[in-house]
């Protein structure tokens, strides 16, 4: 009797047991099928395919990974967020899973998330120095440097000559205005690996922040000596050239630069600079325009196209820029005094006044805005008015203000 009970007891789990082991491995066989429609570049195909592997098997933590990935891959991340949350649910001690989850919560903006998860990863395995590496970029993107530098000064004492580690650290450093121990970890790396471009790049960024710039060109120097198809080398010893007045070859870098790669929107903007320095106003709203192009929230690119729009005759275009401006940054006194002068150049003297107004009301010691606003104030009778402007401006150091003194306010 007793051995009957038992058999009848037995025979349901096992029916159980074995369904379970079928489903698992119909689910494995679907997610094969889904592997094979994507290397076939049947993304929709396999997309089903790893669905039905999640129907097949609703506790198949793998088969949501595999969807999960897809639909990250397709930029569908916060579905991809999605089925990971259900893979930890269903294997919660899995590292694998909160990395690929950390990564994916980057990709929609969610540092904090990806910090956890890292986190998370690490305390389950505490030993995977890459876990550590990628919680560490976490903290710079989210600005907190002091943590940065605590996983990267952990990761630097197992492995002292890892010179990627050395250069990171020594970025956080620049990050972290301190360009002296910036210079020292990319001394440390030099030292290592002397035949490493980026060494030398990086250093002459060091020495360009302490404004030693005749040491900077020489280190740069060396950087593009070893690698000439290194564009952010030419681009950086373009700024030095720039700060020692060399406008030719400062030019010069930052057209090879552009010739190597011309997706950098910052080359682009600061070869503007050196064609406006040049006179080459065309030339400089061209650059600027490419720089917009590639990264149209690019504030300085901006306020700096309508400046010279506004030297070229572009008025209207002047004016649609420096409306993008304020857009972008209410709160930027240059962007109101540019505003103000446009409304200037036009004999709209009421509403110059009142962009003036609104630049002096964010700097009370703004030169050009004082010195416009006084002009603007003389332009509409107010003498008093403009010569209290004017003076003040003068006193910030406007020659234009002292000079413009001499002439309305000789009373």
């Amino acid at each position: 009797m007793k051995r009957s009970l038992l058999l009848l007891l037995f025979v349901p789990f096992g029916s159980h047991a074995e369904a379970q082991i079928n489903n698992r491995l119909e689910s494995v066989q679907l997610i094969q099928q889904g592997d094979i429609a994507l290397r076939a570049g049947n993304s929709e195909q396999a997309l089903l395919h790893y669905t039905n592997a999640i129907q097949k098997d609703l506790a198949f933590a793998d088969a949501y990974m595999k969807r999960a990935a897809l639909l990250s891959r397709l930029g569908q991340n916060t579905q991809a967020l999605a089925d990971m949350d259900r893979a930890l649910e269903l294997n919660p001690y899995s590292e694998w899973i909160h990395d690929r989850r950390a990564k994916t919560r980057l990709l929609v903006n969610d540092v904090k998330g990806a910090q956890e998860d890292w986190s998370n990863a690490i305390a389950l395995h505490p030993y995977d120095e890459l876990l550590v590496e990628q919680r560490a970029d976490a903290w710079l993107s989210a600005g907190d440097i002091e943590r940065a530098k605590t996983d990267l000064d952990s990761m630097i004492a197992h492995k002292p000559n890892d010179v990627l580690l050395l250069l990171k650290r020594g970025s956080v450093a620049l990050q972290f205005d301190n360009a002296p121990e910036a210079l020292d970890w990319f001394d440390r790396a030099r030292r290592i690996a002397p035949r490493l471009a980026i060494v030398h790049d990086l250093r002459g960024v060091a020495l360009m922040k302490l404004l030693r710039w005749k040491e900077a060109l020489r280190v740069l120097d060396t950087a593009i000596t070893i690698d000439n198809d290194f564009d952010l080398a030419y681009y950086n010893r373009g700024l030095v050239h720039l700060q020692l007045g060399n406008a030719r070859e400062a030019r010069a870098d930052m057209d090879t630069a552009l010739s190597i790669g011309r997706d950098k929107a910052h080359v682009f903007f600061h070869r503007a600079l050196v064609r406006k320095r040049d006179g080459d106003l065309v030339g400089a709203q061209e650059d600027y325009g490419r720089a917009l192009e590639l990264a149209p929230d690019y504030l300085e690119a901006q306020y700096n196209r309508a400046f010279v729009r506004k030297h070229l005759g572009d008025h209207a275009g002047a004016f649609a820029d420096v409306e993008r401006t304020l857009t972008m940054s209410p709160n930027d006194p240059d962007a109101w005094t540019l505003k103000g002068t446009l409304h200037l150049l036009y004999g709209e003297y009421s509403e110059a006044i009142e962009h003036f107004d609104r630049a002096i009301g964010l700097s009370a010691d703004h030169a050009n805005a004082l010195f416009s606003r006084g002009l603007a104030y003389h332009m509409t009778y107010r003498p008093l008015q403009g010569c209290e402007d004017l003076r003040r401006a003068a006193d910030e150091g406007s020659k234009e203000a002292a000079d413009a003194m001499t002439y309305f306010c000789a009373f």
